[in-house]
């Protein structure tokens, strides 16, 4: 089956959701002057809400060791005991995080299963496969699709990276769409002013608040506010500013 990476919408098509997959994860939409991406929700979301990606399998993420492979080589084979589902990582990422070709980055076609040990083989999804030839002192790590399963931000247990606002209340496990650029409605925390930069709130799951300068831990800035002053608990058109 073959998926569009970018496809252009038509008004409302933002706001359909669907039980079974229709799209990959993380293909983009364009509707005049807003953007969107597509994602898989792991719990309940409700119009409005800051999202946010799911929680990763730390175990997964660094220092895997792998077996030697040639330049051109398009599967990569993990030579620790593992146990990881088939497919769990289609459509993710594996990168060299450590030693030799750190810092390279390469898309998952499928994974193998393994429950309890070694040789989960990852076949890449890039048809030229490996850029250099690697060795048994690579550490690599691997992570799902950022679009899949994903969560309302929560401020005292942050998973991922922000990733959009809901445009419609999207069931658990359904397939729908975040805007991540242009104007939405957000979940507003305090009463950010006109044109305010807007950060992830703080103290309010799945809000946005004003950009404190003085507080170093509220990261970077995903949002402007709108032409009207920001309510507390409300909802206000915003800006987003995340892609």
């Amino acid at each position: 089956m073959s998926f569009p990476q970018t496809i252009m919408g038509k008004y409302g098509q933002e706001k359909v959701t669907t039980s079974s997959q229709k799209l990959k994860l993380g293909t983009r939409m364009q509707i005049f002057d807003r953007q969107f991406v597509y994602v898989q929700a792991g719990e309940a979301i409700t119009a409005g809400v800051l999202v946010d990606g799911m929680a990763g399998t730390a175990a997964h993420q660094v220092d895997l060791a792998v077996e030697a492979a040639s330049v051109g080589a398009t599967t990569i084979t993990l030579s620790g005991s593992l146990t990881i589902a088939k497919d769990q990582y289609k459509d993710g990422y594996i990168i060299f995080n450590d030693v030799n070709e750190e810092g390279h980055m390469y898309r998952i076609k499928s994974n193998t299963a393994v429950a309890s040990a070694t040789g989960c083989v990852i076949t890449l999804d890039e048809e030229d496969g490996l850029v250099t030839a690697i060795t048994a002192s690579q550490q690599v790590g691997i992570y799902e699709n950022p679009h899949k399963e994903v969560e309302i931000h929560d401020f005292n247990d942050i998973d991922n990276a922000p990733l959009g606002w809901a445009c419609v209340d999207i069931a658990d496990t359904y397939y729908g769409w975040l805007c991540d650029k242009g104007f939405t409605t957000a979940l507003i925390d305090g009463t950010p002013a006109i044109g305010a930069q807007l950060v992830v709130s703080q103290g309010v799951d799945g809000a946005v608040e004003v950009l404190d300068s003085d507080a170093d831990d509220e990261g970077t800035v995903v949002g402007i506010m709108g032409p009207i002053a920001g309510v507390a608990g409300e909802y206000g058109l915003i800006k987003a500013n995340i892609s």
